[in-house]
């Protein structure tokens, strides 16, 4: 198995800028995963201001950084109609010089954003008409039916397979890639002290997959608070480099 990006998800406005553009060049598969939604990104917004700050530096990096955007709330509720935020729109388009997206991975929370509306034929040509970005659905049991209809339309896509629903508790057992076609994360749970154990379990279900990639969230903060630790970050990157380092 080999891991194609190591993802550390919910650095916020309170974590220098500097300080997350060079976590992002940490290893090659590092990436950021910045929590978008209508309560804390709005125009104006310190985290918008922020993460916009973010994007503009990256620009003029010699390595473009992997940025991701995981949409939540009433975003992702638009998402699931085909509609993307007006507040997300510079933010989908902006490119680098050679014309790559700066933003390449969008996750859409449905799970963890309990979303009702699921218009497939309207989420499936918002995918295909945007081939250059690859675009995840978080997925729980609950949206395997969801999942199964988006399928069906060969509209390409991934999955993140997260039972805790963005909560970060850990599971016992991880699942075999649900959709054999598509690319599949995992997430719940993960830290610096268990991510290799937990990569050892993924790696006897995933196989010799090479699109599979982990997400850290909960315990990449400082213990008791909501702050992003970047110390901690830097440990389970670490952690997980060298394991999968050890596999070739």
């Amino acid at each position: 198995m080999i891991l194609r990006y190591i993802t550390c998800s919910d650095p916020r406005e309170d974590t220098p800028v500097n300080d997350i553009l060079e976590l992002s060049q940490f290893t090659p598969n590092t990436e950021i995963a910045v929590q978008a939604h209508p309560s804390k990104m709005s125009f104006n917004m310190p985290r918008y201001k922020w993460f916009t700050q973010i994007l503009k530096e990256s620009l003029y990096m010699p390595t473009a950084p992997n940025i991701a955007v995981h949409i939540n709330m009433d975003w992702c509720d638009k998402f699931c109609r085909g509609i993307l935020a007006p507040e997300l729109i510079d933010m989908f388009f902006l490119s680098r010089y050679d014309g790559t997206p700066v933003i390449r991975r969008w996750q859409i929370n449905i799970n963890g954003s309990k979303t009702k509306k699921f218009q497939t034929d309207n989420i499936a040509a918002l995918l295909t008409n945007s081939p250059n970005r690859e675009f995840i659905f978080q997925y729980a049991a609950p949206e395997y039916h969801r999942m199964h209809k988006l399928d069906k339309t060969g509209a390409k896509f991934s999955v993140l397979y997260d039972t805790s629903g963005g909560t970060g508790k850990s599971t016992r057992n991880w699942r075999t890639p649900l959709f054999e076609s598509h690319p599949q994360g995992y997430a719940g749970g993960l830290s610096p002290e268990n991510v290799v154990e937990n990569l050892n379990k993924i790696a006897k279900v995933a196989g010799d997959r090479t699109d599979i990639w982990i997400d850290a969230e909960g315990k990449l903060k400082i213990p008791g608070t909501k702050t992003f630790d970047i110390n901690r970050a830097k440990q389970y990157i670490n952690a997980a480099y060298r394991w999968q380092q050890h596999q070739k």
